[in-house]
């Protein structure tokens, strides 16, 4: 009953506000289709077995192993296959109805810990509503399902570490940590470090004094490795392609913690209060707390009683130096970004505190309401004293509440406390979550519900994304093609972005997931693509034409008065268009109307090409040069290269254009020592003599980029100038100590000083951005020193643009710009490319095949993202597998006729699962042992 209370409130804040419980983001475009889409992978499989498994999609961004994306996010998670329960057209609610199931089973889990424990019943419960209803999973719950299963895991996690440490059957530790290896390998790293913390504490303040002997306590800890390497073996199949998966993934290689050895001012500021604001949606480096006021007195009684209760006093004294320092963020992390998810693990011991404190609230003594009092009092002076840096009304009600269970507290220590409800406290607890949850998600002031897609509209979006422009496109599968949209163009509404083309026939070059083919992301780096993320690899391209085409992007799709609906790059002519949307105030501005551009330049997917160039001299190329050679030959590395002809790249197809840059003062400013010192100041970049140039997409490539941000002083001096000598607010709003604490305040929250900064390149077709994200970015935090940015393909090239760094500071790099030549010479060389496509295209289950006729040694090259897991077979024999163009698959061809055929299989599944063959035989053995002893056991008692 309490559960149904508070989700009441929890998911009936979105329903009644109009909204469905799938976020925008994550949600719409990674959980949901890809549950609606691995649905049909199991039912395709069922209905003909003999098939086999898929295991490479066309549809997953340029074409992905399977596994390697329903891994991360489906495989593993059994609530995924209630999805089989439901027809296709109502997955989506059973996507919403399972958010709620986790949650629930969360709870459930938490109860069967806390039942070996002496509690009563509202205890029990008092301490699920601390346990469930947390910004952490206020957040994740619905941003992201899956994030609910350690929530399920880690209690019965500990249960059956405890079974094992009181030398009792190891098989409910093997169960258990084997669907933690194979519900999420990112989790059952987070659990498992928090299993082996658990074990080594618990051991060390408990058990090693009660066990008789050296040799009792080695065995116990037999038996717990013993278990760890049963459950590793029986999850292999799962973990061991995973594992590879990442190891092969953009993920790697980052940069440990962003960088950083402390966190910024702010995140230190915030952290205190962070404990019991549950509508905090802050999470600064994911440090996720947010529980109900109680915890504070529930840590507080905790720390007090540490002789009692040493486990969890130790467990919040290590919680709390690990918050501090953003190595541990890291460690957590798998060895990257600082990402304080691991605070999912600090929600157990919290809520088990509630649950002793609640025991106990009518026995504390005098000297424990006097530590309350004055603990209650200095937290919430510094509470109060923060307030002025952050501003942050949300943790009013968080404060109200610690006022309420103060005085409850006390009063239940009265002699009127007979008087009082018995469980007063279990109500406040009820109340505080549910309004923390309505704080948290109601659509005013930032709530999350503003966040969801409305009520029924996933489906609207799957049938209108593309305005029905896709309607009569040709079968991808048949007539091989991708689809794209312009950079920061596509606009569909709820802050919705179109990352994936998930439950459409059509297939696109965008992808959103967090494993990414690594070798993909180095040919998106060689390209210097200013749009590249470690989960986003490719973006848009920056809207470049020779990218698109490249990628077999023959169809574009824009939407007219959105940012860059004049970039559209070079042979992409108007097709289709939508009706016309017209603004009811006649702002022809505001009108809304889908187009659909088609070009007959797109490359095939799979072509021959006789010219190469080595991967070391492609080095040397500029990106553009490199671009511009991919209709012309292949790159392929030093010693297959030395066996072809080697390309050369025509002098007048990628021409650098001179330029100089000058300031709005009036001052011409060396790209060397940009010090920019006043945020109205602009920049023109200034061609010179470009109408000597003709047509041609114009980038610009910047490389060596250092920022070096000015010092907290010395900004606060500049911008203190600078509003002292603007004018335009008048002569009253000079009031240089509100501006001196304002912009205090200001670099403050920012963390300033740091390392971020953004490029901005505008021109009369769009705008382009290169950007250095703050090292709170987390994922998406990325070392940025160079980038090319498109300006777009210009009739005449334009004499100026625009050039906008994003903050105060010195800026150097090194600035070329170059106009790339596109006209009937490339439409030639496309043409001839074409002509040596792969002809008979077909695709079949891991694969394609076709035949091909070539009058001389090559390269057999495409678009397909690389990995060692591709067999090309020519004429039935195996051949060894190229990377080339610095991210495909290729292989060496030579002169005549050939049948090919292209196959992909799964790194690692083979071992995987002989080694999970042999876990279940010893777990087994395991069983049956555990059966005959049990037997034994029974037959000494009679």
């Amino acid at each position: 009953m309490a559960f149904i209370t508070v989700a009441i409130f929890v998911y009936g804040t979105y329903l009644l506000t109009g909204h469905s419980l799938i976020w925008h983001l994550d949600g719409a475009n990674q959980h949901l289709p890809l549950l609606e889409q691995y649905r049909s992978f199991l039912l395709d499989f069922l209905k003909n077995p003999s098939a086999g498994l898929a295991q490479w999609s066309w549809h997953f961004g340029l074409g992905s192993d399977t596994f390697q994306v329903y891994s991360y996010y489906t495989i593993g998670d059994v609530f995924a296959y209630l999805a089989l329960l439901f027809p296709a057209s109502k997955v989506a609610l059973a996507y919403q109805l399972t958010i709620v199931l986790r949650l629930y089973c969360a709870g459930l889990s938490f109860c069967f810990l806390a039942k070996h424990f002496d509690f009563d019943r509202f205890t029990i419960v008092g301490g699920a509503m601390v346990y469930l209803f947390n910004a952490f999973l206020l957040y994740s719950n619905v941003a992201q399902p899956f994030f609910t299963t350690p929530f399920i895991l880690f209690p019965l996690i500990i249960v059956a570490l405890e079974r094992v440490f009181q030398k009792r059957s190891i098989l409910p530790l093997i169960l258990v940590f084997s669907w933690m290896l194979i519900s999420s390998f990112y989790f059952a790293y987070v659990l498992g470090i928090g299993a082996m913390i658990y074990v080594a504490l618990r051991f060390f303040l408990y058990y090693k004094k009660r066990y008789a002997s050296f040799k009792e306590g080695a065995l116990v800890f037999f038996n717990l490795v013993f278990a760890a390497v049963i459950s590793l073996l029986c999850a292999s199949i799962m973990l061991l392609p995973e594992i590879l998966a990442v190891k092969n993934s953009t993920r790697t290689g980052g940069v440990f913690a962003n960088g950083l050895t402390f966190y910024p001012p702010y995140y230190y500021l915030a952290l205190p209060s962070q404990l019991i604001n549950g509508g905090n949606r802050d999470f600064y480096f994911w440090s996720a707390l947010g529980f109900a006021s109680i915890v504070f007195f529930a840590i507080v009684y905790i720390i007090q009683q540490r002789k009692k209760y040493p486990l969890l006093c130790l467990s919040f004294i290590i919680s709390f130096v690990m918050l501090l320092l953003p190595f541990f963020g890291a460690f957590f992390n798998g060895m990257m970004s600082p990402s304080n998810r691991w605070t999912l693990l600090s929600c157990l011991p919290v809520s088990l505190a509630v649950c002793i404190l609640l025991k106990h609230a009518r026995q504390l003594s005098e000297k424990t309401l006097k530590i309350f009092s004055f603990s209650l009092f200095a937290y919430v002076a510094y509470i109060c004293l923060t307030y002025f840096f952050e501003n942050d009304e949300k943790v009013f009600i968080p404060v109200i509440f610690l006022f309420i269970f103060w005085g409850s507290l006390i009063a239940l220590n009265t002699r009127v406390a007979a008087k009082l409800p018995r469980h007063l406290l279990f109500l406040a607890i009820i109340l505080n979550v549910c309004l923390n949850a309505v704080y948290f998600e109601a659509p005013y002031n930032g709530g999350y519900a503003d966040e969801m897609l409305p009520l029924n509209s996933y489906e609207n979006l799957k049938k209108n994304r593309f305005a029905n422009l896709d309607q009569n496109l040709p079968d991808p599968n048949t007539d091989f093609y991708r689809v794209s949209t312009i950079s920061k163009n596509y606009y569909l509404g709820a802050d919705y972005h179109l990352y994936n083309l998930l439950a459409s026939k059509l297939y696109q070059i965008n992808s959103y997931y967090s494993l990414q083919n690594k070798a993909l992301g180095e040919f998106s780096k060689s390209m210097q693509n200013s749009q590249y993320e470690a989960n986003i690899p490719l973006g848009q391209v920056s809207d470049r034409t020779i990218l698109n085409n490249f990628l077999g992007v023959r169809y574009l799709f824009t939407q007219i008065n959105q940012p860059n609906d004049q970039k559209i790059p070079y042979g992409y002519d108007l097709a289709q268009v939508s009706q016309r949307k017209v603004d009811p105030n006649g702002k022809t501005t505001k009108d809304q109307q889908t187009q659909l551009y088609q070009t007959s330049n797109a490359f095939p997917l799979v072509y021959f090409q006789t010219s190469v160039i080595s991967s070391s001299a492609a080095k040397k190329m500029s990106a553009t040069q490199r671009e511009r050679a991919l209709a012309t030959s292949v790159v392929v590395d030093d010693q297959t290269a030395k066996d072809y002809t080697k390309a050369t790249l025509a002098t007048d197809e990628v021409i650098e254009v001179p330029y100089y840059i000058v300031s709005s003062r009036g001052n011409i400013v060396d790209p060397a020592d940009l010090n920019k010192q006043d945020a109205d100041e602009t920049y023109k970049i200034v061609l010179q003599d470009p109408e000597q140039y003709g047509a041609g997409e114009l980038h610009l490539e910047f490389s060596n980029i250092k920022y070096t941000p000015y010092t907290l002083r010395e900004q606060l001096k500049l911008e203190s100038q600078n509003a002292s000598t603007d004018l335009t607010q008048g002569l009253l709003d000079q009031n240089k100590m509100l501006t001196s604490y304002k912009y205090f305040r200001y670099h403050v929250l920012q963390g300033s000083p740091d390392s971020s900064f953004g490029l901005t390149v505008t021109s009369s077709l769009g705008s382009e951005r290169l950007f250095q994200p703050k090292q709170n970015a987390l994922s998406f935090y990325k070392t940025v020193t160079s980038g090319t940015l498109n300006s777009g393909y210009f009739k005449e090239l334009p004499q100026t643009l625009t050039l906008e760094p994003s903050k105060l500071g010195n800026y150097q790099f090194k600035l070329k710009i170059y106009v790339e030549k596109l006209g009937a010479t490339y439409d030639k060389q496309v043409s001839t490319l074409q002509k040596n496509a792969l002809q008979n295209l077909k695709f079949i289950n891991n694969g394609l095949t076709g035949q091909i006729t070539v009058n001389k040694n090559g390269i057999l090259t495409s678009s397909i993202p690389y990995s060692s897991s591709w067999t090309v077979y020519v004429d039935g024999k195996a051949q060894k597998v190229l990377e080339t163009n610095q991210g495909f698959v290729g292989i060496r061809l030579s002169k005549g006729s050939h049948q090919i055929k292209f196959v992909y299989h799964i790194p690692g599944v083979k071992t995987g699962a002989f080694l999970s063959l042999s876990g279940l035989i010893l777990l087994l053995v395991v069983v049956m042992f555990t059966y005959l002893k049990k037997r034994q056991l029974n037959k000494k008692d009679k």
